[in-house]
Order: C-alpha cells, then sequence, then structure tokens
C-alpha cells in the first residue's frame, strides 16, 4: 500500500472525524471547572504575528494532506493511535479505560477553552471563509465554514494530548509532543485554520495542561493510564501506518 493510501485506511479505520472538522465535542465533564477555564480563556493573547515564516500550502493529494485528515479525528479512543508511531506501540489494539477516559476528559476542556476564548474574542474568519475557493482536506457544513477560526481547536487538544502523552511516557516526551504540535498544523494544512490561530491554541493547550496538572482527579487517571501505556509498549505490536507518517513528516526511517 502506498504511503498516502495508507493514512487514508487508518483514518477510516479510525472512524475517521466528523464531516465538519476536528472532533471536538460531545464529552463528559473536563478536569477544570467553568471559572478556570474562563479565567484562561480571557488572557489567551492574539498575535499580531506568530513568529513563523511563511511556508507553501500543502497541495491536495500528498501524504502531509492525508496525515492531515487523519488528524481531524480527536475523539478517544481513536485519537490515540496518532501517538502509536511515537511510542512504538499500537494503542488501539485493545481497550485502555484509563487512558480514554483520562484523554476525554481532557478534551472536554480543550472544548470549553475553545468555545469560550472565541466567545470572548468575537469571530475570525476562517481560511475557507475568507477565501471560498480553497479545498478543505474534509466536508464541511456552512455552520463549521463560517464557525470562528480562533483559536485553533485542534491545536488546544492536540497540545494538550502531547503533553498528556509527555508525562505518561517521559522517555518518549520529544516525540510525542511533537506529534500534538504536528495535529494544530494540519489544521492549517487543511485550511481550516490560520497559522497565528494555532500559535494561540497551542500556548493554551499548554497552559491548560498546568492548570489540569494540579486536579487531583487529573493525577489518579494519569497514574491508572500510565500503567495502560506501559502495558502497550511491552505488547511489541506496531502500527502499520508508522511508514507513511514518517514520510508525511519527511523523517528518516530510522527516525525515533
Amino acid at each position: 500500500m502506498k504511503p498516502a493510501a495508507a493514512i487514508a485506511a487508518c483514518a477510516v479505520v479510525a472512524a475517521c472525524a466528523s464531516a465538519a472538522g476536528p472532533s471536538l465535542a460531545p464529552t463528559p465533564d473536563g478536569y477544570l471547572g467553568e471559572a478556570g477555564i474562563a479565567r484562561l480563556a480571557t488572557t489567551l493573547p492574539i498575535p499580531i504575528s506568530d513568529g513563523r515564516a511563511p511556508s507553501p500550502p500543502v497541495e491536495p493529494g500528498t501524504d502531509r494532506w492525508w496525515l492531515a485528515i487523519a488528524h481531524a479525528e480527536l475523539r478517544p479512543p481513536e485519537a490515540a493511535q496518532h501517538f502509536d508511531c511515537a511510542l512504538g506501540t499500537r494503542l488501539a489494539a485493545r481497550p485502555r479505560p484509563a487512558l480514554q477516559r483520562l484523554m476525554t476528559r481532557l478534551l472536554a476542556d480543550a472544548d470549553a477553552l475553545t468555545r469560550e476564548a472565541a466567545t470572548a474574542r468575537g469571530p475570525v474568519a476562517r481560511p475557507i471563509a475568507v477565501d471560498p475557493e480553497l479545498q478543505p482536506c474534509q466536508r464541511v457544513t456552512p455552520e463549521v465554514r463560517n464557525s470562528p477560526s480562533w483559536p485553533a481547536g485542534g491545536a488546544v487538544v492536540g497540545t494538550l494530548y502531547g503533553e498528556a502523552f509527555a508525562a505518561l511516557a517521559p522517555d518518549r516526551a520529544e516525540q510525542v509532543r511533537r506529534i500534538g504540535r504536528e495535529i494544530g498544523v494540519s489544521r492549517v494544512v487543511c485550511r481550516m485554520n490560520g497559522p497565528r490561530d494555532v500559535w494561540t491554541g497551542e500556548l493554551g493547550g499548554r497552559e491548560l495542561f498546568d492548570l489540569v496538572s494540579d486536579a487531583p482527579e487529573f493525577r489518579a487517571d494519569l497514574e491508572a493510564a500510565r500503567a495502560e501505556v506501559a502495558a502497550a509498549r511491552a505488547e511489541s505490536v506496531t502500527s502499520p501506518s508508522c511508514a507513511a507518517e514518517r514520510r508525511a513528516l519527511g523523517l528518516r526511517p530510522d527516525a525515533d
């Protein structure tokens, strides 16, 4: 199977994302209360420039394009597969209830922060709304096309997941954090968010993780999930999509 096709097949197996875009709902309660989310939402900066050099757009049909489609699935347990290659395992090979609970509650917090910040700031148009000729990497409804682009919810939750997996597997912290960042980049690839929206989303995800880390319920769930991740890594099962991911991200075949 070609690399792009492998990623596409992986996305299908994972039930992909909703046609609307990154999956940020519905979920149970998160770890933070409404007051904590509201305070953080009002402090997120709106950058004039994100400090990054502009990069050429990723063309539809490329390996990175297919990876961006797969990254749009942010609901656990399927979303855990984005970190399989970084961890050298296959987390969805069997149920991981503690990991799913941890990711589900983190997703709820990310969703709440994204909605609260967008409401406080006011609408920022998505790239596909500014230029209707742009092709998104997924089917989108008119409501999603015209929904706020800032902050990028996919970047919030991708960064949050990356920080969580770094805590679950400290020896792979650099690798899983990179995947968390790439999930945010995928929203730019998909023309759903601008680079500055993703920059703020990444910042929000890191700050959100710092706050969540103080919650006793989070620490308990983290310990339970850590045991599941360690067990998964001991199973010696790997994901067939890793070669495609390495190619899409420009990594060497022997890259950690």
